[in-house]
């Protein structure tokens, strides 16, 4: 063999080695993809109810993905005006917000467990209690969602607005309270007169209400806030389309008649995912343009 031919095979191993190294280089300095999830929880339950669906979407698209559970808004804006967010879950307003960072060719919307794309909020107070329509509730207290809910908070303040009360002149006090256990719970023990919670939440939770010591046949509702659009799913724009395709792909692979998936689903209590269009949101865009709603 002559030194050219050894000289040949050594510099044709040195560059694979070296494209070898700088490949495994990039791939493990690769930062992961973040899906953020505004939640009407408290974060460690929230981690627990999504980790589920965020391990599936690994699998399924065998990207590097991280969850991130904002505690409150101002966190999550922070986050998403400076791309540290490339996926977003989040209640149909939040999306209007920011909706000039999304790729609006990209959207998912949720169902709810019955498969529906719209839900809404139900009022509830104590049976024992002399409040029996929202009209009742001037001078007392309620415990609204969290502000980044669509029905818990944005619904449920125009309830009381076309009930000619304002929340903030009419009632005694008022709060923001986070997940349905808590806020039912609050009612529950007459810490607050009434409050707003998810309209499946009494039908569809009774072993969390023993949990927490309620007695459901202790709760009424009093008034239904109007349907709000499901949350929305959006890419941040400048995310590669294939990326966004794979994820969303097996987003909307999701299927509850699938055993695997229907505990997925179950655990983020959430009925599937469709294609949704950004025009389907203008309802919403109309309500806010009307009301001063924060």
């Amino acid at each position: 063999m002559t030194k050219a031919v050894i000289k040949k095979g050594i510099l044709i191993t040195f560059f694979f080695a070296v494209l070898i190294i700088a490949t495994s280089y990039a791939y493990g300095a690769e930062k992961p993809f973040t899906i953020s999830i505004l939640p009407c929880t408290d974060v460690v339950m929230s981690f627990k109810k999504f980790n589920p669906l965020i391990t599936y979407l690994r699998e399924e698209t065998g990207y590097d993905i991280k969850l991130v559970v904002h505690a409150d808004s101002p966190g999550f804006e922070m986050a998403i005006m400076n791309g540290e967010i490339d996926f977003a879950f989040q209640d149909p307003h939040t999306y209007i917000k920011f909706d000039t960072l999304y790729n609006k060719d990209a959207l998912l919307r949720s169902l709810t467990m019955e498969g529906e794309t719209s839900q809404f909020g139900v009022l509830i107070a104590r049976k024992d209690s002399l409040i029996r329509k929202v009209e009742d509730l001037k001078g007392k207290t309620v415990m609204f969602g969290p502000k980044q809910s669509a029905t818990k908070w944005l619904a449920a303040k125009l309830l009381f607005e076309e009930r000619g009360l304002d929340i903030d002149k009419d009632l005694k006090n008022y709060s923001n309270g986070g997940c349905c256990q808590d806020i039912a719970f609050n009612v529950y023990l007459k810490a607050v007169d009434a409050g707003v919670v998810c309209c499946h939440f009494l039908e569809e939770h009774p072993e969390k209400q023993q949990e927490l010591g309620i007695d459901p046949k202790q709760i009424m509702v009093i008034a239904k806030t109007k349907l709000m659009p499901t949350r929305v799913f959006a890419s941040r724009q400048g995310i590669d389309e294939r990326v966004i395709n794979k994820v969303n792909q097996a987003l909307l692979k999701l299927d509850g008649k699938n055993p695997a998936h229907k505990k997925i689903l179950y655990s983020a209590e959430l009925g599937g995912f469709q294609r949704t269009e950004d025009k389907d949101y203008n309802s919403i865009r109309m309500l806010i343009d009307k009301k001063t709603i924060e």
